[in-house]
């Protein structure tokens, strides 16, 4: 069941839309990160690092939320409304059903983040020199960065960008979840895909007003826009997006009266 499921959520035109859409995005945020050129500047200041992190904090971070639930997180509302559900607990128990389709969701919504990572960060380690320029030159003048293993950053940017796509399967996971958990309850797939894209925007704004920056939403995707980002705000917020959405999702998917 796992693999059929798995198969369904890769193997389709949403996953591939999404990693194109991820891509775009991040080429977008690339774009900003004009190439300065300037005589006698140090030869690292336009560098592979500073290049993914302008792609990072793009367009992308407004995005992610809907990239993440686009491949399958309306997966369960689809069967449910197409009648596949009722076919297949014919076949296995509700328990593989639910984990399989969980499982599957959770590494389809990371992946869609993390995919396009890694391909413009591997773009960048080939179209710019693998180095930083002195803080005092550098066009991201912080040592070290704001936020969980920011020093990082300055000591084994390798390892910091890899930290921050590893962040984004998290995030991805978490949201995908969270849409995953609200198909439970909505059969309407637009409005399961629209709402975690809503909430994370909507949390977004008003945590901004109260002064709860390092709360906001994005903070969990680019951890070092804000000064006072921490373990906790980035992977608390995330973990019980994370866990609420979980047992919400194997707990109420079960009913009865959900089945269609």
């Amino acid at each position: 069941m796992f693999l059929e499921e798995l198969y369904r959520a890769f193997w389709n035109r949403a996953f591939l839309l999404t990693l194109i859409l991820g891509v775009l995005s991040l080429i977008l945020g690339l774009v900003a990160y004009a190439p300065k050129y300037i005589p006698g500047a140090d030869p690292f200041l336009n560098n592979a690092y500073d290049a993914w992190l302008w792609a990072h904090e793009g367009p992308h971070v407004l995005l992610a939320p809907l990239l993440a639930v686009l491949p399958f997180a309306d997966s369960y509302a689809l069967d449910r409304t197409q009648g596949y559900l009722r076919h297949v607990l014919i076949r296995v128990s509700r328990t593989r059903y639910f984990l399989a389709k969980f499982l599957a969701n959770l590494l389809a919504g990371g992946l869609a983040i993390v995919l396009p990572y890694l391909a413009v960060f591997i773009y960048t380690s080939f179209a710019y020199p693998r180095g930083l320029a002195p803080v005092a030159q550098s066009r991201i003048p912080f040592d070290p960065l704001p936020g969980p293993l920011g020093y990082l950053y300055r000591q084994a940017p390798d390892f910091y960008i890899l930290f921050l796509i590893g962040l984004g399967f998290v995030f991805g996971a978490a949201y995908a979840t969270l849409g995953l958990a609200i198909s439970s309850l909505i059969n309407n797939r637009y409005l399961v895909l629209a709402t975690p894209f809503l909430l994370y925007h909507i949390a977004n704004f008003v945590l901004a007003v109260l002064g709860l920056e390092a709360w906001t939403p994005p903070v969990t995707l680019i951890a070092h826009a804000v000064k006072t980002a921490s373990w906790l705000t980035v992977f608390g917020e995330l973990g019980g997006i994370f866990i609420i959405s979980a047992v919400w999702f194997l707990a109420l998917a079960k009913r009865d009266d959900v089945h269609g």
